[in-house]
């Protein structure tokens, strides 16, 4: 048997119920077990993995349990009368002939209860009769004992509404490891972290990636799990050698220095012949060595351009004993220092040591070393160094590097760059202002790659080797010994719970065949325990009914739903023996546990994962920036704006501070790159931390971040749209609705020159767009002074014309308008100042997206409940951060199936 039916036959024993029956149909099983045929269909595409998620979610969701009677009579039904209400001030927008929004109240149930889809339309009808977004300002308001009347209605019977959807819900038991969740475990197990790059991004799609409904599974991702899980432990078992320390020096004096002669020496032989052919009139070019007329003139003029760079270069003292860091258009582009290639076998932590100083007179951008890895054009930036060393004192600067096992590594260390061709554009710039090109700002005198660190007699390797595969006791039988190490692996890789006895059978079967093929001991048992790592019982976190049907989770369940909402991994051993103690559920013991995960630096896991996906910060990768318009906006301010957010988090966390804190602040927690991005002064060295603010500063909170007003803007102009919506959306959660498919295209505007308020203002003529931008519009306006790379700004400056002739036109920025809630504001202190108010709303936007992802299912209707209680205590703490997180988690949904 292949470990691919293997996996397939486990999977069919794994799920029960509806879920089996689809999961025979959908692996076009020969046989349907009778009991198990009803509403089952046959699919006939085979090798369809055992473990669909539509398979679970079929028998979860549209099972017996989620088939909930519509009840024709309940507590939940709005009183007829208010039909007048809908009658008098909504149909005139809302009806099935105008249906503005995509709001049809015509055909609404007045049953609230009827379903989760009713009941979330009646949720945002109260929503908006509340905040006075509905009706308009334009139309005629409601009649104040109308309103009342409704509004009590309503109210009273969304309370019963929540109570009897949540009672008829379904249960979702399984759910797949994300690929974060998955390299973290593997990496746990194995101490290896596997190469996921064949697996699923889940990040890729909506919401968070903890949400099961998202996380989908192929028959291809089933193969692609067990070559990864198999791959994996082939590093991990791999017999262990001792690779001895070593140190490789580069003198960069020795390779660039006459490289540069070279090509000075190139560049003026062909200014040389060029100047002689250019001095004649009776031979043709070719006689001088170029291709034609063009090329000589082309050649001339380029020798020309590029030679005063490479004679300053090599006319500076300090290039006779290192390299002093610049970019050439044709001479391999950045100076660089290239250590020799680590190979898979080379795996281990690594030390750059390197003496540098930086030109007092540069670009204080250009005053940081660069490190990078990777092959040809695909780079990854590992960090940054800012160099204060002089040439007459220089500095030694160290940089750690951890080579994965299984990796070939290249590491390179360079200036500061930008995306594209964006330090060439500025290049040209320069030489075209000083003849010469963008000055330098860094020399090194040499540099070492130090490494591995020591581990005498490969005693780490051997160590975790072990943990997987321990000595053979001498009276144990090899048949004995395989059942005890595949019994052992897969209670840690199934979190606590141990396989079947048959199940274990069919492993200990698999390796003997494989011993009786001539495989050693250790060969044999990686298919097995490829299987195991490959297993729904290992990339599903199942939750159990258990004997007695209660919808409590165990308390190896609890740790596990803990552990990876914290750690996105297993649980430990001590939370582990917490949890077998039978002490977890106890409020006291779990708080101490919750508090314990946080302080570990594995909860930067899920500062990680829920923020960037809370936030939605993939946007800050979604566009290439000018680097001419936004020469500051480089790689390194890109990344470092990222862990600024993540850092911030973290010193909340840490402090204890209030949610409040990402809203207004007096502080900011920077590091070098970004303190000089913002014109910090005195903050020295690449650590985050907390660095207080004058009273009048910009920065402080969310809005004044790099970040967030790069991810509202396309890399060129900023969006007022972009950031109004992020602003409702993430800091007052009051989400627009999604654009109308029908937007018109402005094309009477096609060729004016237009400021961003002016460009958006349009958008406000049309009808179906009114409504939203001006709730979204003013908001971002107030952003405007902040352009596309975050840099304050007093008036918006737009590029027009070609290429070459481009001219810089100017406009006022204004500031002023007001928050769909009423509060006036004239700029953007006084939005931040208005947006801090709504602390509250900031408090239940946090509270829903924590319930999502800690609970991984979509936020509903029915969570209003555990929502307000979360919320009443978050309060009680001033909105302490911690505080949200431990309130989830002493919830009855967090220890619920």
């Amino acid at each position: 048997m292949s470990s691919l039916d293997f996996i397939r036959n486990d999977c069919s024993r794994s799920l029960s119920g509806a879920a089996q029956a689809v999961w025979f149909a959908a692996n076009d099983q020969s046989e349907i077990p009778e009991s198990l045929q009803a509403g089952a269909k046959r699919n006939q595409t085979t090798g369809t993995i055992a473990c669909t998620l539509f398979a679970i979610l079929f028998a979860c969701t549209y099972g017996p349990a989620s088939w909930a009677a519509e009840p024709s009579v309940t507590p939940a039904v709005m009183p007829a009368k208010h039909a007048a209400v809908f009658k008098q001030y909504c149909y005139d927008c809302h009806d099935a002939v105008a249906e503005e929004g995509g709001v049809n109240l015509e055909d609404i149930s007045f049953d609230i209860a009827r379903n989760i889809e009713t009941a979330e339309r009646w949720q945002k009808i109260l929503n908006a009769i509340n905040s006075g977004e509905m009706p308009p300002e334009d139309s005629e308001p409601i009649s104040d004992k109308a309103k009342i009347d409704f509004l009590e209605d309503l109210s009273t019977r969304m309370v019963v509404a929540r109570k009897l959807l949540s009672d008829t819900g379904g249960e979702i038991t399984m759910r797949r490891l994300n690929r974060r969740e998955y390299q973290n475990t593997i990496e746990a197990l194995l101490e290896v972290r596997p190469d996921a790059s064949s697996l699923p991004d889940d990040q890729a799609t909506a919401g968070f990636d903890t949400v099961g409904a998202s996380l989908f599974f192929s028959s291809d991702q089933l193969e692609n799990y067990l070559a990864t899980a198999k791959a994996t432990l082939q590093l991990a078992l791999d017999t262990p050698r001792t690779v001895k320390s070593r140190t490789v020096r580069i003198e960069p004096e020795e390779e660039y220095t006459p490289h540069y002669a070279n090509a000075l020496a190139a560049l003026q032989d062909n200014i040389k012949r060029a100047t002689a052919w250019k001095s004649q009139s009776e031979k043709p070019a070719s006689e001088f060595g170029f291709l034609d007329e063009y090329a000589a003139k082309k050649s001339l003029e380029n020798s020309k351009k590029w030679a005063p760079q490479l004679e300053q270069y090599l006319a500076r003292p300090e290039t006779k004993t290192g390299a002093t860091l610049i970019l050439t258009i044709k001479d391999g582009g950045y100076t660089k220092i290239k250590f020799p290639a680590l190979g898979p076998e080379n795996a281990g932590n690594y030390t750059i040591r390197l003496r540098a100083a930086a030109y007092s007179d540069a670009d204080p951008r250009f005053q940081y070393l660069e490190f990078s890895s990777g092959f040809g054009s695909g780079r990854k930036h590992l960090g940054w160094r800012k160099v204060t060393g002089t040439l007459e004192e220089p500095e030694l600067i160290t940089f750690p590097i951890e080579h994965q096992p299984g990796e070939r590594m290249q590491i390179w260390v360079h200036q500061r760059s930008h995306q594209d061709r964006g330090d060439k554009n500025l290049w040209t710039i320069d030489q075209q202002n000083n003849g010469i090109g963008t000055p330098p700002g860094v020399w090194i005198d040499w540099a070492e790659l130090v490494g591995p660190e020591p581990d005498p007699d490969g005693a780490a390797s051997i160590a975790a080797r072990k943990r997987i595969l321990p000595e053979k006791p001498s009276d144990f039988s090899d048949e004995r010994y395989a059942k005890e190490v595949l019994h052992d692996f897969a209670v840690r890789a199934f979190r606590g719970e141990s396989p079947s006895d048959d199940y274990l059978n069919r492993l200990v079967q698999q390796y003997e065949t494989n011993r009786a093929k001539g495989m050693t001991s250790t060969d044999a048992m990686i298919g097995p325990l490829s299987i195991i790592l490959s297993s729904p019982s290992f990339l599903y976190m199942v939750e159990s009914t258990g004997n007695d049907g209660s919808p409590e989770l165990t308390a190896t369940e609890l740790a596990v739903r803990l552990s990876y909402f914290l750690w996105s991994e297993s649980p430990d051993q001590e939370l582990m023996s917490v949890a077998r103690s039978g002490q977890l559920s106890q409020p006291r013991v779990l708080f101490a546990q919750t508090a314990r995960l946080l302080a570990d630096p594995r909860a930067d896991r899920f500062v990680r994962g829920f923020v960037h996906q809370w936030l939605q910060m993939e946007r800050l990768d979604m566009f290439q920036f000018d680097g001419v318009q936004f020469p500051s906006f480089d790689n390194a301010v890109r990344a470092n704006a990222r862990e600024e957010i993540f850092a911030t988090v973290h010193h909340m966390l840490a402090e204890k501070l209030p949610l409040g804190t990402l809203l207004k602040s007096d502080f900011l927690v920077v590091n070098d790159v970004m303190a000089d991005y913002y014109g910090v002064p005195n903050v020295d060295g690449h650590e985050f931390r907390k660095v207080n603010l004058p009273t009048d500063s910009r920065r402080g909170g969310l809005l004044g971040t790099a970040a967030v007003a790069a991810m509202g803007s396309d890399g060129l102009r900023s969006s007022p749209v972009e950031r109004g919506a992020w602003v409702l959306r993430h800091l007052l959660n009051d989400p627009p609705p999604p654009a109308p498919p029908n937007v018109p295209q402005l094309s009477r505007l096609a060729g004016e020159v237009l400021s961003a308020r002016e460009l958006t203002k349009a958008h406000q003529e049309e009808p179906q767009c009114a409504q939203c931008h001006q709730k979204i519009d003013p908001i971002g306006f107030a952003l405007e002074n902040f352009d596309a790379s975050g840099m304050w700004r007093d008036v918006e400056t737009v590029m027009v014309g070609e290429r070459r002739k481009k001219r810089a036109v100017e406009f006022e920025i204004d500031g002023s308008g007001r928050l769909p809630s009423g509060e006036q504001f004239a700029n953007y202190q006084e939005l931040r100042d208005a947006v801090a108010k709504h602390e509250d709303d900031f408090a239940m936007g946090l509270t829903g997206a924590l319930i999502e992802y800690g609970l991984g299912r979509p936020y509903g209707f029915t969570d209003q409940d555990i929502a307000d209680q979360i919320l009443e205590y978050a309060k009680a703490n001033d909105y302490e951060l911690s505080v949200f997180i431990h309130a989830l988690v002493q919830s009855k949904p967090f220890k619920t199936k």
